[in-house]
């Protein structure tokens, strides 16, 4: 098998269970290739292959994640965007990890392998929300006098300003 064959087959595969269901070990075994083999018919380590799908845009967001072993990346993502979801909802301040561990659906011992501590998770959010630009969060944050918030680029920090003077 080839790499264009093996990657039709994680595509299939991606299609019905998700991207962040997608394994080294389940997709070697559907496209009948030795588990060893893959860096060297894919040319690159599973990782990279994952990423390249992601940046593709070959994913299925509203498939049930896998309780079993998922991609890290995409697990740390899946966790971090409920955080985001979870900040525009209820608040920044508000996340616990707790409740960000049960919307994922992971332990919150894995909220805290990838994110440390509640402030470390709370930076990545507001960092991401400045990165895309959502001024739900960042008026949020600007409020509180986050250092993140207050870097972020004018014309969100005005939009930002705008929600806060709404409010």
């Amino acid at each position: 098998m080839n790499r264009q064959q093996v990657k039709e087959t994680a595509i299939a595969m991606v299609k019905k269970a998700g991207l962040i269901n997608l394994s080294r070990r389940e997709l070697c075994e559907s496209a009948g290739i030795p588990d060893g083999s893959f860096p060297h018919i894919m040319g690159c380590n599973f990782a990279d292959f994952v990423e390249e799908l992601r940046k593709e845009g070959i994913s299925t967001p509203d498939v049930p994640v896998s309780k079993s072993r998922a991609n890290p990346a995409l697990r740390k993502d899946q966790i971090l965007t409920v955080a985001i979801e979870m900040a525009k909802e209820q608040g920044y301040h508000k996340i616990t990890r707790d409740a960000v561990a049960e919307c994922a659906g992971v332990s919150m011992g894995l909220v805290t392998r990838y994110f440390g501590t509640m402030e470390q998770l709370k930076t990545a959010v507001m960092r991401t929300a400045v990165k895309q630009g959502i001024p739900e969060i960042v008026a949020q944050g600007l409020a509180n006098g986050d250092d993140h918030a207050k870097k972020a680029p004018a014309e969100l920090k005005a939009e930002a300003a705008t929600l806060l003077a709404n409010f």
